[in-house]
């Protein structure tokens, strides 16, 4: 089991990322979403409490995310875990990965006062938007969503955006940078690809031409609106392949899960390789009052590699840091998600092509 000592001995497989799903319950509907399955009650506090210790006890820093459902219906939870991570002086840098449907005055001011990173989820224009990521009853989401990102823009607050790239909305991913400029206090998009839990089973990926004609789109864009205003946008997946880049590894480099280094915690305490297999007990790495089972975290992730072992016979493998296990498990296909490997070139592409690299 991890114990402190371990941790503190330099194990391993120490975490680097924590997320917490402080509840499976969700306002929305929205068609695509893989959490939906999951347990509808809050996180006991003793489960937070311990889950958040079990990462500190390796004396590293490390990212915590808030994620659920929707994680603002647990409020008084994500509050009272930022509080403990301050008083104990805990190294863990705090996100929130949220809907932008419940960012009231109380909520901004308790992520502002306890310094959370804030992720929005924006799927294009309004129309678009509203077909894709609804309320229950039908209605769509995306005009509360902007009165909750101007809230946060009228207190300064820079935000990120992620757009779930589905079949329907991948013609439009301008439209996502159009956005991010016009609420002006957006200063990251990313973009990430459907996967296929949950009712993503119900969705269709982007054809890979497709995905890479529009991410060409987007950074031509992205271009056009740094002339105009001289504000530069990020887009995630450039960051990461200029992160990957000055690295010498061969690792899966993108993801924690798949090097053993991150866990999902869920409602009830389960330890999961990636929140996208909660429930799924292939995945399943312990409780949080025993701790994390190393010995099995190690099969797991060894288990994920070898599945995609395909990914390091690419030569551009080193420049991308491979595909998504979870997304193509989901496919159950034997080679890469096409629309994946279109999307990471084209950010290799923006990130390298003046020492010579090309997409393909």
């Amino acid at each position: 089991m991890l114990d402190v000592q371990t941790c503190r001995k330099g194990a391993a497989m120490g975490l680097k990322m924590l997320v917490l799903s402080l509840t499976g319950d969700c306002n929305l509907a929205c068609r695509y979403c893989y959490a939906s399955g999951q347990a509808r009650h809050t996180m006991a506090w003793e489960t937070a409490r311990r889950a958040v210790d079990l990462a500190a006890s390796c004396g590293e820093p490390f990212l915590l995310q808030f994620s659920g459902g929707e994680p603002l219906l647990a409020l008084p939870l994500l509050a009272r875990i930022a509080a403990y991570v301050r008083d104990h002086r805990i190294e863990a840098h705090m996100a929130v990965q949220t809907n932008g449907t419940l960012l009231t005055e109380e909520a901004v001011n308790i992520l502002c006062d306890s310094n959370i990173g804030i992720g929005v989820s924006l799927d294009g224009r309004p129309a678009l938007h509203d077909r894709q990521r609804q309320y229950s009853d039908g209605r769509g989401s995306a005009a509360d969503v902007a009165a909750g990102i101007e809230r946060l823009a009228r207190r300064g607050v820079g935000i990120g955006l992620t757009c779930v790239v589905t079949a329907e909305n991948v013609h439009s991913l301008t439209d996502v940078v159009d956005m991010a400029y016009y609420f002006g206090n957006v200063h990251r998009v990313g973009f990430d690809l459907l996967r296929a839990q949950g009712r993503g089973t119900n969705a269709a990926l982007p054809r890979e031409s497709d995905m890479a004609a529009a991410m060409r789109e987007v950074f031509a864009r992205r271009e056009a609106l740094y002339r105009l205003t001289g504000r530069r946008l990020a887009i995630s997946q450039e960051e990461q392949a200029r992160d990957i880049a000055g690295r010498c590894g061969s690792d899966f480099s993108h993801c924690y899960a798949m090097n053993g280094e991150g866990v999902h915690v869920d409602a009830d305490g389960g330890i999961y390789a990636c929140s996208s297999f909660v429930g799924d007990e292939r995945f399943f790495l312990g409780a949080v009052i025993q701790g994390v089972n190393l010995r099995r975290q190690q099969e797991v992730s060894a288990k994920m590699q070898r599945s995609m072992d395909f990914c390091r016979r690419c030569p551009d493998f080193a420049a991308c840091g491979g595909g998504c296990f979870a997304r193509w498990l989901g496919m159950e296909q034997e080679g890469p998600c096409g629309a994946e490997c279109a999307l990471k070139r084209v950010a290799v592409s923006a990130v390298f092509e003046k020492e010579g690299y090309r997409a393909e």
